[in-house]
């Protein structure tokens, strides 16, 4: 399916045109799911809006549904090929939070016991309790004040 895309330097944008290769595995209307050029492992795939979408903070209602919905059929089929004994599901945007492609996409990586997948999460979490108070206040108001 060919669909016009504003970002011509951008590969996933590329993908999804049919311009440019990938191992593509699930598609509809709106996304692209495909394996990355260097999975994890066998079974890591990505999801991606059809149309180019930045980051996270770029993206609408309908295509969030859109990837959404196709993150857990990505989900549920690395689970019926694959059976993992985890998921990690991972959507970075940003540099810093090591975005290599600036095009939204979602990570769905099957988890194994002793796999080559470094640990997610620090050993111990913030303990500042009035900074996690400040933290919640600045939220409830950005929540009331925002919608997508």
């Amino acid at each position: 399916m060919t669909v016009d895309h504003p970002a011509d330097d951008c590969v996933f944008c590329a993908i999804s045109a049919g311009a440019a290769p990938a191992r593509v595995v699930a598609e509809t209307a709106q996304t692209l799911t495909f394996l990355p050029v260097n999975p994890a492992h066998a079974g890591h795939v990505l999801v991606v809006p059809r149309h180019h979408v930045a980051d996270i903070w770029e993206l609408d209602g309908p295509t969030a549904a859109a990837v959404g919905a196709a993150v857990l059929r990505a989900a549920h089929a690395v689970r019926a090929a694959h059976r993992p004994e985890g998921l990690n599901v991972i959507q970075s945007s940003g540099a810093v939070a090591t975005q290599s492609v600036p095009h939204l996409h979602v990570h769905v990586v099957p988890r194994y016991r002793g796999d080559r997948m470094p640990r997610l999460w620090p050993e111990q979490g913030e303990g500042d309790q009035d900074l996690l108070d400040d933290s919640a206040r600045r939220l409830r108001a950005a929540f009331a004040t925002r919608q997508p």
